[in-house]
C-alpha cells in the first residue's frame, strides 16, 4: 500500500513541478536549519561529558557579597586544598589546579599556550585520553602536551621523551614529554596544551612554602566525594576558613563557603557571572535558544507553505477524490494518503536538508573561532531520534490540515461540481498572516542587529582602543629598553607605562568615602599613560612623574565614582580610604571609562600611580590607519633586543573586534533566515493570489464588460491581501520588537533598542517584495481579455 502511495505522490509532485521545488528548497533550508541549530545545542549540552567521575567530583567556591549584591568565586586560597586534604575525613580526594598562560621554546621556535599544573591525582580523577607515554605528574621534570601541540610543533605525536623548555623571566627551565593526551574537545572546561605537578608552579622553590601557605593567593580546589550526603557536613567544616581568609583579604571579603557540583558548574558560572571561575565556558544561553527559535520559525514558514500550496492545488484533484469516495473509497484512507505524500515529501527534503546541514554547520563553524562545531552521525542515536522525530512531526504538522479538509468532501458535490475550491479560507489567511509575521520578524532582527553594530562601534568607551598596541613588560629593565628603541618611530605618537591595562587586568580594593562603602576596580598606571591610551581627563590634574606624594596618596577618579560615592560638584581634594589601611586624596576626574566594553553596567573606577619599577605593560599609540605598521615596527624591535623572549604585545583593539565580529556573525544569520523566510512567503502569496483570481474570474470578467476601470479592478482584487499584510506587519512588529529587546537585553547592558526606525524599514521592505508579487498577478488578470474567462464559464 505504501508502495502506491509513493507512486500516487510522485505523480502528484510532477504534475505540480514549480511548486514542488519551490516547497521542497523552502522546506529543505529550514530542516538544514533545525540541524545546524540541534548540532549547536548539541555541542553546549555535550559540554564535559567525557568526564566520567563527574558526579563525584566538586568544587570549593564562596560568596562575596557587596553592595548588597552576591558574587561568587570559583576559587579558594591557596592553603585551603591542604588543609581540607589533611583533616576532612569526608573528602576522599583533592586536587589543586591552576592555569595560566606560559612561553616555551622548541628549538629555534617560540610560541606562548595555556600551561596547567595540577596535583598529581588530577589524571586519576578527570578523563584524559593518553596516546603515548604516562600521565605520571609526580615526576617535577615531565611535563604531558597534547597531540595537537605536538603535531603542530614537532610535526608528528611521536615526541615522548623529547626535550622543551620553558622561559620564564627571561630564564629557561627544562622540561621531558612525559606523554601525549588527546586534545580535549571545545566543549570542555578543561583546554590546555600543557600539563605538569603542581608543584611546578612555584618556580622559586625558596619561595614554595611562602606561596603555599599565602591567603592572598588563590587556586582552583576539586573535591572527590563518592558519599553526597557528607557535602552537608564539608561545607560546614569550610566556614572556618572565612576568617582568615577574610584577615587577608580585607578587599574581597568572603560571606561563606560552598561545595558545587561539578556537574552543571559551567552553565551556572555564566548564569550566576561567577568571578572566579577558571575554566572554560560553554556558549551563553542566548546563543543556542537564538538559532533555535529562528530555525523554528522558519521551518514554521516552510510548513505553513506546503500547507497553503497543499490546499490550494487540490482543487485540481477533486474529481479524483470524488471518483474514489464513489468507488467505495473511504475517508480515512484519503486522509492516510495525504499524510503518507506530506511524509514522502518530508523524506525527499531531509535528504536535501542533511546535504546543505553540512553547509551550514560549517559556516557556522567558520563565524566562531573559538569553538568547534561538527555534525556526528557515529555512535550518536540521539541525532537519529531527532532527525525522525523532526521528520515526522513536519510531516504531521503541514499535512494535516490538508489531509482533513481535503478528505472531507462530500462525492456527489464534487462530481456534480456544485464544490468550488478557492485558495483563501479562514485557515489560509491566518496560515498568511503567520508567515509574513515571521518573514518580518526574522527582518527586523536583522535590521536591529546591523543598526546596533554601528551603535556600538561608535560609542564612546573613553578611551581610543582602536589606536593602541599594548606590550607585556616583565620588569622595568625591558620596559626602559623597549621604549629607548622604540622613541624616535615616526609613526609613534605616544608611549606610556602601567602596572594594570584596561584591556590587560584590573584588581579590586575596598574604597569607603565620608558617605559610601563599596568594591571598586583599581588600575595602577604610570606616567603618559592616559595620553597614550587617550584617557580624557575632565576636572583637576593628572599624576606629576616620579611624584612619590602622588604614589602615596593622590587617586584619579571616573565620573561615575563621582556619582556613586555622592561627592557632589567639587570632588577634588576629597579624602577615599581603600581598605580601610591608607587614605587618599582626589586630584583628577577623567571622562568615564567602561572597562567591561558595553557588556556590564559601567563602575566606579579609581587610577593610582606607581613609578617605572612596577610597569608590566608598555602602551604605544599611532593613527589608527597606521596601527598594524606600528604593531610590526614594535614587534621587529622587539626581536632585535629581546631575541630569546617570545614577543606577546597585541592591538588594544582586538578584544573589540572579537565581540563586533559576534554582531556581524548575527547579522548574516538572521539576514539569511530573513531573506529565506521572505522567499517562502512570496511562493504562497503568489499561490492564493493565483486561486483567488481564478475564483474570481467570472466575477472579473463581468465588471470589466460593464466598463469597470482597471484601478477598481485591482483594487477589488487585492483588497483582501492589503488586510492580510496589515494584521501581518502588526503583529510581527510587536512581537518581533519584544523578543528582540529583549535578547539584546540579555547579552548586553548598553545597547540600541528598537525604534521606529527599524519598524519602517522592515515594514518597507517586505511590503514593497509583497506589493511586487500581488501587483504582478493582479495586472496579469486585468489585461485579460474578459471574453476568454465569459466563455470558460
Amino acid at each position: 500500500m505504501f508502495a502506491n502511495y509513493f507512486r500516487l505522490t510522485l505523480r502528484n509532485l510532477a504534475k505540480n513541478k514549480v511548486s514542488f521545488f519551490i516547497n521542497l528548497a523552502g522546506m529543505s533550508i529550514a530542516l538544514g536549519c533545525c540541524i545546524a541549530a540541534y548540532v549547536n545545542y548539541e555541542f553546549n549540552a555535550g559540554f564535559d561529558k567525557q568526564q566520567k567521575n563527574a558526579s563525584q567530583l566538586y568544587r570549593i567556591s564562596f560568596i562575596h557579597e557587596a553592595d548588597g549584591k552576591e558574587t561568587p568565586y570559583g576559587v579558594a586560597p591557596m592553603p585551603v586544598g591542604d588543609l581540607v586534604r589533611a583533616n576532612f575525613n569526608e573528602v576522599d580526594q583533592v586536587v589543586r589546579y591552576i592555569r595560566k598562560d606560559a612561553r616555551f621554546r622548541i628549538g629555534t621556535e617560540m610560541f606562548q599556550k595555556e600551561f596547567a599544573y595540577a596535583d598529581p591525582n588530577f589524571t586519576e580523577l578527570f578523563s584524559i585520553d593518553l596516546l603515548s607515554g604516562s600521565l605520571d605528574l609526580k615526576e617535577k621534570s615531565h611535563v604531558l602536551i597534547s597531540d595537537k601541540l605536538a603535531k603542530t610543533y614537532y610535526g608528528h605525536a611521536d615526541v615522548v621523551g623529547k626535550e622543551l623548555t620553558q622561559i620564564i623571566g627571561g630564564e629557561t627551565r627544562e622540561f621531558v614529554i612525559g606523554g601525549v593526551y588527546k586534545a580535549f574537545p571545545f566543549n570542555s572546561s578543561f583546554r590546555f596544551d600543557l600539563l605538569t605537578g603542581f608543584d611546578n608552579y612555584f618556580t622559586d622553590p625558596r619561595q614554595q612554602s611562602a606561596i603555599a601557605h599565602d591567603w592572598k593567593r588563590w587556586t582552583t580546589v576539586f573535591l572527590y566525594i563518592r558519599d553526597p550526603h557528607v557535602i552537608g557536613r564539608v561545607t560546614t567544616q569550610l566556614q572556618q576558613y572565612i576568617k582568615p581568609q577574610n584577615e587577608a583579604r580585607l578587599d574581597l571579603l568572603a560571606k561563606r563557603f560552598y561545595v558545587e557540583p561539578f556537574i552543571g558548574m559551567p552553565s551556572r558560572a555564566i548564569r550566576e557571572k561567577n568571578e572566579g571561575h577558571w575554566l572554560n565556558l560553554p556558549m551563553p544561553p542566548a546563543a543556542v535558544i537564538a538559532p533555535f527559535v529562528m530555525a523554528g520559525f522558519l521551518l514554521l514558514v516552510a510548513c505553513f507553505n506546503f500547507t497553503n500550496n497543499s490546499i490550494s492545488m487540490a482543487g485540481r484533484r477533486l474529481k479524483e477524490i470524488g471518483i474514489r469516495k464513489v468507488i467505495g473509497g473511504n475517508r480515512r484512507e484519503l486522509i492516510v494518503q495525504f499524510l503518507s505524500e506530506s511524509l514522502v515529501f518530508c523524506m525527499i527534503a531531509m535528504v536535501v536538508a542533511l546535504f546543505l546541514a553540512e553547509y551550514f554547520v560549517a559556516g557556522w563553524d567558520a563565524m566562531w573561532p573559538s569553538l568547534e562545531f561538527s555534525i556526528r552521525y557515529r555512535d550518536n542515536m540521539p541525532m537519529f531520534w531527532m532527525l525522525a522525530g523532526l521528520m515526522t512531526a513536519t510531516a504531521l504538522l503541514a499535512g494535516s490540515y490538508p489531509a482533513f479538509y481535503i478528505s472531507s468532501f462530500k462525492p456527489i458535490h464534487v462530481l456534480k461540481g456544485t464544490t468550488r475550491f478557492g485558495g483563501t479560507n479562514l485557515f489560509t489567511k491566518i496560515l498568511l498572516v503567520f508567515q509574513f509575521s515571521i518573514s518580518l520578524m526574522a527582518v527586523i532582527f536583522a535590521i536591529a542587529f546591523y543598526f546596533n553594530s554601528k551603535f556600538q562601534k561608535n560609542f564612546d568607551l573613553g578611551y581610543a582602543y582602536h589606536s593602541v598596541v599594548q606590550v607585556p613588560v616583565e620588569n622595568e629593565n625591558q620596559f626602559l629598553q623597549l621604549k629607548n628603541a622604540l622613541s624616535s618611530h615616526p609613526l609613534i605618537h605616544s608611549i606610556g607605562g602601567s602596572e594594570h591595562h584596561i584591556y590587560g587586568n584590573t584588581y579590586q580594593a575596598a574604597v569607603k568615602s565620608d558617605r559610601e562603602e563599596k568594591e571598586v576596580d583599581m588600575l595602577n598606571i604610570g606616567d603618559d599613560y592616559f595620553n597614550t591610551v587617550n584617557v580624557r581627563i575632565l576636572a583637576g590634574r593628572e599624576f606629576k612623574k616620579e611624584s612619590a606624594s602622588d604614589a602615596r596618596e593622590s587617586i584619579i577618579v571616573n565620573e561615575e565614582f563621582v556619582r556613586a560615592f555622592n561627592l557632589g560638584k567639587d570632588p577634588l581634594g576629597k579624602r577615599i580610604m581603600i581598605n580601610d589601611t591608607s587614605q587618599h586624596f582626589i586630584v583628577g576626574i577623567v571622562k568615564d571609562v567602561y572597562l567591561q566594553a558595553l557588556f556590564q553596567p559601567l563602575a566606579p573606577l579609581v587610577f593610582k600611580y606607581v613609578p617605572p619599577s612596577s610597569y608590566r605593560y608598555l602602551v604605544a599609540s599611532t593613527d589608527p590607519k597606521t596601527l598594524l605598521e606600528m604593531n610590526d615596527q614594535i614587534k621587529a624591535e622587539w626581536k632585535k633586543i629581546f631575541p630569546m623572549s617570545l614577543y606577546t604585545g597585541r592591538l588594544m583593539e582586538e578584544r573589540m573586534i572579537e565581540a563586533m565580529s559576534h554582531f556581524d556573525n548575527v547579522v548574516i544569520l538572521y539576514t539569511f533566515m530573513g531573506l529565506v523566510a521572505i522567499i517562502m512567503s512570496i511562493s504562497g502569496l503568489y499561490s492564493l493570489v493565483s486561486l483567488h483570481l481564478q475564483k474570481r474570474t467570472k466575477e472579473l470578467g463581468i465588471r470589466k464588460v460593464l466598463g469597470a476601470p482597471l484601478s477598481n479592478i485591482a483594487l477589488l482584487s487585492s483588497k483582501l491581501f492589503l488586510i492580510v499584510m496589515l494584521i501581518s506587519f502588526v503583529v510581527g512588529s510587536v512581537f518581533g520588537s519584544l523578543m528582540v529587546n529583549k535578547l539584546m537585553d540579555t547579552i548586553w547592558e548598553y545597547y540600541e533598542a528598537i525604534n521606529a526606525q527599524v519598524i519602517f524599514l522592515a515594514v518597507g521592505m517586505v511590503m514593497g517584495i509583497a506589493t511586487v508579487t500581488v501587483s504582478f498577478k493582479i495586472f496579469a488578470v486585468s489585461r485579460a481579455n474578459p471574453t476568454d474567462s465569459l466563455r470558460h464559464e
